[in-house]
């Protein structure tokens, strides 16, 4: 670890504050999610969730009918209300990127024109914006590299613009604004396998206002994958999941040692870290892990068996619901969970459903 700062991770057994209920209310939205390259789940507040997704009955009749477009034709951003267990359609868009109660989706495209007309701004108050498409040095090779797209700030970034510049072939992650950007580790280039072997190796913060740095008590042989990085609105911290144990042989991921408790660290934007332990059976497997009032919940198993929602209370793991996780989200208050499951996995063409588990009302 570096010298430059110092942090304290300390292993933290996960204390739920209550009132907690000792099995969650679940409401099935009737709804389901496709899987993208960005996030298909936001609370906007602790009963209002904003989602891109179809409506079950839609997409049953539409693949009965065979509609090869359909997902295109029917996917759309909604609004569940938590309250009034309702869904009233938001806009007539594919995804958005929501973050600090700011959204911005595209409505359409005309490539001829190479212009996108984007809606952004305070969710309910946004505008409608002509962008120009990304130019074809953007598109580049070269140009895909100087930039970084973060789902944190729904922006695209320039390395040479961060504080530090970022060199190019650093894995990097643009955290919330004002929050800098993590350094995963080296990504690539001619040097790539010698700076592998270098020490120390572990994940760096460059806080944003001083570009100072902060060595991690996380490590590159964790395989920390960016796009799994998740932000905590309950905690207001980030989640980062890793891959393999400390101490792996770099580039290498396999099945977790079943000898070893399962990871999860929550980071600061101050660089305060906390490393919680899960045990691990008989989850097996740790996906999408989220903090809530009543625990951790993530998704475990790969076999019908295994698979399903699981909830860490800081004493023991029960399973919640089977089915494969695809997506969690948790709002603010950290009593309710967004969830993303297919149900039935290994039955083709089954839906990633949209339920909303309340763990802070007792089950009807």
């Amino acid at each position: 670890m570096s010298a430059l700062v110092r942090v304290i991770s300390c292993a933290l057994a996960f204390v739920p504050t209550g009132p907690i209920a000792a099995k969650p209310a679940v409401s099935d939205t009737g709804y389901e999610i496709i899987l993208g390259s960005m996030p298909s789940l936001y609370w906007v507040d602790d009963n209002r969730l904003l989602f891109a997704g179809i409506k079950r009955a839609d997409m049953e009749r539409a693949i009965a009918a065979k509609d090869v477009d359909r997902v295109t034709r029917l996917k759309k951003l909604y609004v569940w209300d938590d309250v009034t267990k309702s869904v009233r359609l938001y806009a007539n868009a594919q995804g958005a990127c929501f973050t600090n109660g700011v959204i911005r989706y595209t409505l359409r495209v005309d490539k001829t024109a190479a212009k996108a007309i984007v809606r952004e701004g305070p969710l309910g108050a946004e505008r409608e914006i002509e962008k120009t498409l990304p130019s074809a040095e953007e598109l580049s090779t070269q140009g895909q590299m100087a930039r970084i797209h973060s789902n944190f700030t729904c922006k695209t970034h320039m390395r040479s613009e961060l504080a530090p510049p970022a060199p190019r072939f650093r894995r990097i992650v643009v955290l919330r604004d004002g929050d800098g950007y993590l350094d995963l580790g080296p990504g690539g280039g001619k040097d790539y396998f010698e700076q592998r072997r270098a020490f120390p190796r572990n994940l760096t913060l460059y806080q944003s206002e001083t570009g100072k740095a902060v060595s991690l008590p996380i490590t590159w042989e964790e395989a920390i994958v960016s796009l799994q990085i998740a932000y905590s609105d309950y905690r207001r911290a980030y989640v980062l999941r890793p891959q393999m144990p400390r101490g792996s042989k770099l580039g290498t991921v396999t099945p977790w040692p079943k000898d070893q408790p399962l990871i999860v660290y929550l980071l600061s934007a101050d660089g305060r870290t906390r490393t919680v332990t899960v045990p691990y059976w008989p989850a097996e497997y740790l996906e999408h892990p989220q903090p809530t009032r009543a625990g951790w919940i993530f998704g475990g198993g790969k076999s019908p068996k295994t698979g399903g929602l699981y909830l860490f209370d800081g004493t023991s793991v029960v399973k919640i619901q089977s089915g494969f996780v695809r997506e969690i989200t948790v709002t603010p208050d950290g009593c309710k969970a967004a969830v993303g499951i297919n149900n039935k996995p290994y039955e083709m063409g089954t839906p990633i459903n949209l339920k909303v588990f309340n763990f802070c009302a007792a089950r009807q």
